[in-house]
């Protein structure tokens, strides 16, 4: 069950060719970067979808019946399988609305945080995740800790020969209901799903051996069949007898509104959760472009690290040659240490470690070096253009004088809002 979003073609405005200059606003550094697009230009602009009234109890309710939760849930006690403090994913809406159904489906319950590689959550995460339960459930919430083999089994080889090892806890309750939301990832095609298990369930080595394949540019944003990320992410899941299990999967919309829900086996709620993902966030373009200018939104813009997202959103979008300006004063400056560390290492001519070997994350440089050297990508934020090039991006000072270079060319230019969860298709 789902609430209406508007239609792309209403959140795609096609402005035209213009005879004046036209003004720009949009967020940059907790303030606005204003610049004006010269005359004789083409503007196309972007905007994920927002919904005018979210998903209430009623509609959830309708979901959840609809996919069998009252006859799923036989057991005497429940697992939950929720997403950490890294996602955006509305679970204590969820739980909310549960609660109106029946107060006894959050109370008989335990909590598995599916943190993937991402370690025990702080004190803030756990306010993120559970916001007004967090006193009544975080003593019953427990995270996957990847590294933790004693709280894994093994449940066989994968397409590489190699053992997969996933939380126990996923056998030991007869009721596990995975909560998470589906929206575009750019390596994995949609979030949700099969990414509760791979990543999130999931040892370190296979989730390596996973993200590893994210070197090709197969795996992209959207991009499901033919993606050897998301493949091999739903292999596994395979081995875990999925129909064992009972998604509530969410689309929330620009502002984090919960805007759809789909309830029932895991597998088939995803599905038809990527359908209507893909309506609020996929922006059809007729053409490439010359120029895409990309809006980031924390907590997207804290550093290089994050930006690629929106990178990868919006770069099938720019012509062979052309440029991508991605706005993000990145305060947080490249990112991780180990992100640091591994582009240290990199041959940037072979576009692989100088030791030869894979290192998890690698794919983060390896998609940017690919790409760059299809297109001028160019990143205006706070950083030295010394740290900027380092992770192979170019620094942009001054938009309005690069715009004002190519003012004779008559560029045809894309300016996208939200580019994080802005995919442009072509």
């Amino acid at each position: 069950m789902r609430r209406d979003c508007r239609e792309a073609d209403k959140q795609h405005f096609e402005v035209g060719r213009f005879a004046f200059a036209m003004n720009v606003e949009l967020a940059y550094a907790g303030d606005i970067i204003r610049f004006n697009i010269p005359k004789g230009f083409e503007v196309d602009q972007f905007s994920p979808s927002t919904v005018d009234e979210p998903v209430g109890s009623e509609t959830f309710k309708e979901a959840f019946l609809k996919g069998g939760g009252d006859t799923f849930l036989k057991g005497e006690k429940i697992l939950y399988v929720i997403n950490d403090g890294h996602r955006n994913t509305p679970t204590e809406t969820v739980l909310g609305l549960l609660e109106r159904i029946e107060p006894e489906l959050i109370e008989n319950a335990d909590y598995l945080i599916a943190a993937g590689t991402h370690g025990e959550p702080t004190d803030q995460h756990y306010h993120k995740i559970f916001g007004r339960y967090y006193d009544r459930f975080k003593t019953r919430s427990r995270f996957h800790d990847c590294h933790d083999y004693t709280s894994m089994i093994n449940v066989g080889k994968d397409w590489f020969d190699a053992e997969v090892f996933v939380n126990r806890a996923v056998f030991d309750y007869d009721n596990i209901i995975m909560i998470s939301s589906v929206e575009p990832h750019y390596f994995a095609g949609f979030t949700g799903g099969r990414k509760s298990v791979l990543p999130g369930l999931s040892d370190f080595a296979t989730i390596e051996r996973n993200h590893n394949q994210a070197n090709s540019l197969d795996a992209a944003p959207l991009r499901i069949d033919g993606n050897p990320v998301a493949e091999h992410m739903a292999a596994v899941l395979e081995m875990i007898h999925p129909e064992r299990l009972y998604g509530i999967q969410g689309v929330i919309d620009a502002v984090r509104n919960l805007t759809g829900v789909f309830c029932g086996e895991l597998k088939m709620a995803f599905d038809e959760a990527v359908v209507f993902s893909r309506q609020m966030y996929a922006r059809p373009v007729k053409d490439q472009y010359d120029l895409v200018i990309c809006e980031i939104l924390p907590p997207l813009d804290n550093s290089l690290y994050q930006i690629q997202k929106a990178l990868e959103n919006c770069q099938p979008a720019v012509k062979d040659g052309g440029t991508i300006i991605l706005l993000s004063a990145c305060r947080g400056g490249i990112g991780s240490e180990h992100f640091f560390e591994l582009a240290c290492g990199w041959d940037s001519e072979k576009n692989v470690a100088k030791d030869g070997e894979l290192h998890f994350g690698s794919h983060k440089l390896s998609r940017v070096n690919s790409i760059g050297r299809r297109i001028d990508v160019r990143v205006h934020s706070t950083l030295p253009d010394q740290t900027v090039r380092q992770v192979f991006y170019q620094s942009v000072g001054d938009v309005q004088a690069f715009l004002n270079e190519h003012e004779n060319d008559n560029f045809k230019i894309a300016v996208v809002r939200d580019a994080g969860h802005t995919v442009l298709t072509t």
